[in-house]
């Protein structure tokens, strides 16, 4: 059963409540605004925390999230510094979709960068913003430090003997996920925010063995950060794989043209991504 009064839309007036805390935009409402927003709507009504889940589940045509019987593979799908930021949990998921729990059913924000973060399509499930946040540090632990430019020469003490790889993306979701993935695969990462970040780095430090870089950045796009690496006497041999979303045949050519040594298509595939990385370094070592 789910309660009709005192408001005829449960999740209208979580908007309505985080609006009244100062949440200027709900599709950026943090985890603790949306725990003060679902309170102060649990408080007006008198109904329970449970109540109040399955009245939004119902609104939103969603299920009432499982937490307590989440996949744990499923968290593999989705970087911890994502799950963290925009409070949302996998919680079981096939080839083709993904379940997540979240207290923000109209995240279409959060949403859209899971589906490409999991090459999946997304069924969100309703859970109470506090739940999830806990459900989130018992499945992946404290929450991750900032991952901005690592200092040239920093390695993690898990893999001190793998090629060293400089990541370059402007989405901090696609990075964690890109370190994930390499670091699990035995290399050593630096991350870069952006093109002219990533260039700092190399100038400081242009021994990388590798470098993944991103086509679609906003301060400078991929092209122009490896034409640069190209036309610099220190990096002009260093490997480089772009990463790209775009289903494009002049984009491929020109980036072939400019000297990338390989292309990986997004959403990324991470096993894909290891063997495309491990095979532009055997090739690379060949020259």
């Amino acid at each position: 059963m789910t309660s009709s009064a005192p408001f005829g839309n449960w999740m209208v007036a979580v908007v309505e409540a985080a609006e009244t805390i100062g949440v200027a935009r709900f599709e950026e409402a943090t985890a603790t605004q949306m725990t003060k927003a679902w309170g102060l709507v649990r408080r007006a009504s008198g109904i329970g925390l449970d109540e109040l889940t399955r009245n939004i589940a119902h609104d939103c045509r969603l299920a009432v999230a499982d937490l307590e019987r989440a996949d744990p593979g499923a968290s593999h799908l989705l970087p911890a510094e994502v799950a963290y930021r925009r409070n949302v949990l996998p919680i079981a998921f096939t080839d083709r979709g993904v379940s997540v729990a979240t207290s923000n059913p109209l995240c279409q924000e959060a949403k859209r960068e899971v589906a490409e973060l999991t090459g999946r399509e997304v069924l969100f499930a309703v859970a109470a913003p506090s739940a999830v946040a806990e459900a989130i540090g018992e499945v992946y632990g404290p929450p991750p430090k900032d991952d901005g430019p690592l200092h040239p020469g920093r390695r993690p003490a898990e893999a001190p003997g793998g090629p060293h790889v400089l990541i370059v993306d402007d989405e901090a979701g696609q990075r964690a996920l890109l370190r994930s993935v390499l670091e699990e695969a035995g290399f050593r990462v630096d991350v870069a925010p952006d093109g002219p970040g990533a260039i700092d780095l190399l100038e400081r430090d242009p021994s990388y063995d590798l470098v993944t870089l991103d086509y679609w950045m906003d301060r400078m796009n991929g092209l122009r950060v490896l034409q640069h690496i190209r036309a610099d006497p220190k990096t002009h041999s260093m490997p480089v794989v772009m990463l790209t979303g775009a289903d494009d045949r002049q984009i491929e050519m020109s980036l072939f043209e400019a000297g990338a040594d390989d292309y990986v298509a997004k959403p990324i595939d991470g096993p894909l991504l290891v063997l495309r990385v491990q095979a532009v370094l055997r090739r690379s070592r060949r020259r």
